[in-house]
């Protein structure tokens, strides 16, 4: 064999490993990239157990206070959140604020106040001073909050401005680590709802935000027959999915409109009966999971017990 014919068999070779290698390296490629554009589309939710380093047995737990939102940047009430999270039983390296819950929030914008007492000339919800949904934000271990919701049916009543129902707020929070229970004390709901055009509502945007997106009232443990759902179809007879979110709305009335919670979830609305208030307590018993059970009666990941309290 001449050197010649020798060249080119080395030619011939190289050529074939170069389409070889070329091959390989473009289907490593393709797969990686696969893998990182599935990673981004999946967007990982939250699924965040408690953590408690305290040795007692039952853990009370602060209630921390409503805070002003109003015009502050999304990454700032971001950043609030996630150091609430962390100060909570729920802390955890892995946790980041749902992108489904907090994504909506925009910047600079107002938030509906806690004090929604109305500017009667505007009709516009009032939004200086500590917001609304920094009741839940601030306070992530009350998983399910009872909430009183603005009703533009009682727009014109001015006991919007005097009754305490529109800032409803737990007096007691603890945590029970062998029960892996947590349990939200209110004094009476202060408002009779079922002659009005008005409705209390369960708010789920902590269970969500932490990966507690299902949830059941367990009728046989739960004491308190003061409420009447709205919907046939509810919490307290069938396994529901939160669907609690925070975006920029107009209900506020306010030009430009205002950050501040939705949807309306029909499933969690309940009204208050007209009943003798000097023996209205109870417990509402709630269990929660982070993935949908096959029945109501599976184990929850983890239950809550609202007490209803006579004052």
């Amino acid at each position: 064999m001449n050197n010649k014919n020798l060249i080119s068999i080395i030619l011939i070779i190289l050529a074939v490993i170069c389409v070889i290698f070329n091959r390989q390296i473009s289907t490593s490629f393709k797969k990686q990239s696969e893998k990182q554009e599935q990673s981004t589309l999946a967007n990982p939710e939250n699924n965040i157990n408690p953590s408690v380093d305290n040795e007692t047995e039952i853990i009370d737990i602060q209630i921390n206070p409503p805070t002003e939102l109003s015009y502050k940047l999304k990454e700032n009430i971001l950043e609030a959140r996630a150091y609430y999270v962390q100060n909570s039983i729920f802390h955890s390296d892995n946790y980041k604020p749902s992108e489904y819950i907090f994504g909506n929030i925009v910047s600079g914008k107002p938030w509906i106040a806690n004090d929604i007492c109305k500017d009667w000339q505007t009709k516009a919800l009032k939004v200086n001073g500590p917001s609304e949904e920094t009741r839940f934000i601030n306070n992530p271990t009350i998983l399910v909050a009872i909430e009183y919701p603005f009703s533009f049916s009682n727009y014109e009543n001015i006991s919007w401005c005097t009754d305490p129902v529109s800032t409803i707020t737990p007096t007691k929070l603890t945590y029970e680590k062998s029960k892996n229970e947590i349990t939200v004390y209110y004094k009476q709901l202060p408002f009779e709802t079922e002659n009005n055009h008005s409705f209390y509502t369960f708010n789920g945007v902590n269970a969500r935000d932490l990966g507690y997106k299902y949830a059941y009232i367990d009728q046989s443990k739960t004491t308190y027959d003061k409420i009447v759902f709205q919907s046939d179809s509810n919490i307290s007879n069938q396994i529901i999915e939160f669907q609690n979110f925070i975006h920029l709305g107009s209900s506020c009335q306010v030009p430009g409109g205002c950050n501040n919670g939705s949807p309306r979830q029909p499933y969690l609305e309940f009204k208050q009966q007209d009943t003798d208030y000097s023996n209205s307590d109870g417990i509402i018993y709630i269990k929660l999971w982070h993935n949908k059970p096959s029945a109501p009666s599976q184990k929850a990941d983890i239950t809550e017990k609202i007490i209803i309290q006579q004052y």
